[in-house]
């Protein structure tokens, strides 16, 4: 049966989830709350129904958060003495004399005892109540217009600028592969002194070592803690069928051929809202990711921390918000009015992510394809497409040897043309993150996603990468004139020598045109492989110019000479012009206008392509000759 789009703007008509739920809870409130009580909290042990174990209140830290309080609480059940709070725990409903207390949340690093913090019920219910924007009012960019997450009375543009600063200065500490860094957390406490936030297991599955680590690695200061799962979640595979207190809950970031799925504990249903976790998963406000039931394996205990494996099920709803002191969902037909789904309601279709193909060939190699799925949101969506992309060629062709690694990108923007881009790259390590965190094709995500123009959407990602083990690279080791000094109005040619890997050095001459104007003017000359050199290309001034900017890319299959000239150009507008009079660069320049221009050198640029890879490049500085008097 065909796919039917079902949308619902809740924003439009004011909708919160609260129009939905029914009446709250028995309650316990913090304040009522004093050491000594006794309870009981629910948990999945193993498999999928919750166990029932027994709690004593040890306190109450008041404001342990803005506005939020924690109850600590014990337990002496002999399945936590050896191993504690496990990770996975997280939402764990905790019932103080009959009535609910709120969502296990907080633990110990390196503690023996079965301690945990306990997030009350009463702010998990508050932002059941939070009113949503609606999936079309929340694209891919949502993340820039959340207050939680940038502070208020801070502008978009503010909030793009600072994250830019914060990039770049922190650009050192993150995995190649990774090419856009999750926004930070705010400051949490991390000695093992201090009480915590409960890590949250995050299941993966298909992903190679290497991909595995670094994604590990990403999302290490968000309290995930990378397991390796029992397999993707599949159309059918054994779960249940609803949330249920206690119950066990997974957040999909991957899913399809590679699987990475958050694991945690439902803490209360109503209806068809689902409050878990107790703490946010990255605390990026609404958002919109599945969620389904997970298959808990047991426990496995460590001397830092312990946690839960499992193994995610069916899809049952989806993630609407994401904050302090929980996270949100939505089941049945109140989630399928805010995704894509078929006409029967198929749950694997509830929330809106985004489908990757990477397809990997090569001389002598059968194709390979790897599918999947993976969260749309701008901050999530680059770093865990290139994870996708860096684990399915790393696992096809995963020999560590001379290759040239042949990109092609296709990437389907909503409502554009698709975009396709071609990279080639000498790798002496094979296939390696450090190749795709370079590829042109990878890096167009981030360009699109933090474009500064209007929200975008990316609907696909084609990814064909053909390996071919053989040292096909040669660096410019040389460039050089017959003189130093040059004649105007004349036609010299630059030797350009290249020495091939475990070849013998050649040359390629490359002509050259003196204009006579350059009399008595110095000139640099540089020849660089075609990946290495920067067109020119005037900022863009709308989406589309931006699109079209991504493509305007120098091969790395050429040698790209490019002559500067003491003369000065403009980028206005989205346009460059050439040699502008000085009396017109004086009147754009800087502080003429508030759409300024940029001055440049005019560079006279000369393309020739090559058979096999370039790196490197070299550069030069030559005199043009006066002109003779007369």
């Amino acid at each position: 049966m065909p796919s039917v789009r079902v949308s619902f703007a809740v924003a439009a008509i004011g909708l919160s989830l609260a129009a939905v739920a029914h009446a709250e809870p028995r309650i316990i409130t913090p304040d009522e709350v004093r050491p000594g009580m006794k309870g009981y909290a629910l948990t999945v042990f193993e498999g999928l129904a919750p166990e029932r174990f027994d709690i004593t209140v040890a306190g109450v830290l008041h404001n342990f958060l803005p506005r939020e309080d924690v109850i600590l609480v014990r337990s002496e059940d002999p399945r936590l003495v050896h191993s504690g709070i496990v990770a996975g725990m997280s939402g764990s409903p905790v019932y103080i004399e009959g009535r609910l207390a709120g969502a296990l949340a907080y633990g110990w690093h390196f503690s023996k005892d079965a301690v945990g913090g306990v997030t009350p019920i009463a702010n998990m219910l508050a932002e059941g109540k939070r009113p949503l924007r609606g999936r079309e009012h929340t694209p891919s960019s949502e993340a820039m217009n959340d207050r939680d997450l940038f502070g208020p009375h801070r502008s978009v543009d503010e909030a793009l600028a600072q994250y830019q600063k914060d990039t770049r200065a922190h650009s050192g500490t993150w995995s190649p592969m990774v090419t856009s860094p999750l926004p930070p957390l705010p400051p949490d406490f991390t000695a093992g002194s201090q009480l915590v936030r409960a890590s949250v297991p995050l299941a993966i599955a298909g992903l190679g070592a290497q991909a595995f680590d670094a994604l590990g690695t990403a999302l290490a200061p968000y309290h995930m803690v990378p397991l390796a799962a029992g397999g993707t979640a599949k159309p059918g595979r054994h779960g249940p069928d609803h949330f249920e207190e206690g119950g066990s809950i997974a957040v999909k970031l991957i899913d399809g051929d590679i699987s990475a799925t958050g694991t945690g504990t439902v803490t209360y249903v109503d209806g068809k809202q689902v409050l878990a976790f107790g703490h946010p998963l990255f605390q990026l406000g609404e958002l919109y990711l599945p969620i389904g039931g997970a298959d808990i394996h047991g426990f496995m205990s460590g001397v830092q921390q312990s946690f839960k494996f499992s193994t995610p099920t069916d899809t049952l709803g989806t993630l609407v918000q994401d904050r302090q002191s929980c996270i949100v969902g939505v089941t049945g037909e109140m989630a399928a009015s805010r995704g894509t789904v078929t006409a029967n309601a198929d749950r694997e279709d509830m929330s809106d992510m985004i489908p990757i193909r990477v397809r990997i060939g090569g001389p002598g190699r059968e194709e390979r394809v790897v599918e999947a799925r993976v969260a749309r949101h701008r901050f999530l969506t680059p770093t865990l497409a290139a994870t996708v992309i860096t684990s399915a060629a790393q696992e096809a062709a995963p020999d560590v040897a001379d290759a040239v690694v042949t990109l092609r990108t296709t990437l389907k923007v909503r409502g554009q043309a698709p975009i396709e881009l071609v990279d080639h790259a000498f790798s002496p390590e094979g296939v390696s993150a450090r190749v795709f965190g370079s590829a042109t094709g990878v890096r167009a995500i981030n360009e699109i996603l933090f474009n500064q123009f209007a929200p975008a959407n990316l609907d696909g990602i084609d990814v064909q990468v053909d390996v071919d083990y053989r040292p096909d690279v040669a660096e410019i080791v040389g460039a050089s004139l017959r003189s130093d000094d040059v004649e105007p109005g004349t036609r010299c040619s630059l030797t350009v020598t290249l020495r091939p890997y475990n070849g013998v050095e050649y040359t390629q001459s490359v002509p050259l045109d003196i204009p006579r104007a350059l009399a008595g003017a110095s000139l640099k000359i540089e020849a660089a492989a075609g990946n290495l050199v920067k067109p020119d290309i005037a900022p863009p001034e709308n989406f589309k110019e931006l699109l079209a900017n991504l493509g305007r890319t120098f091969p790395s299959r050429a040698i790209v000479v490019t002559v500067q000239t003491p003369d000065e150009g403009l980028m206005l507008r989205g346009n460059v012009v050439p040699e502008l009079p000085a009396s017109v660069l004086d009147t754009l320049r800087p502080g003429a206008s508030s759409r300024r221009g940029e001055a440049y050198k005019i560079a006279a640029r000369i393309v020739v392509p090559m058979r096999g890879v370039v790196a490197g490049k070299k550069e030069l500085t030559v005199k043009v000759k006066e002109l003779p008097s007369r």
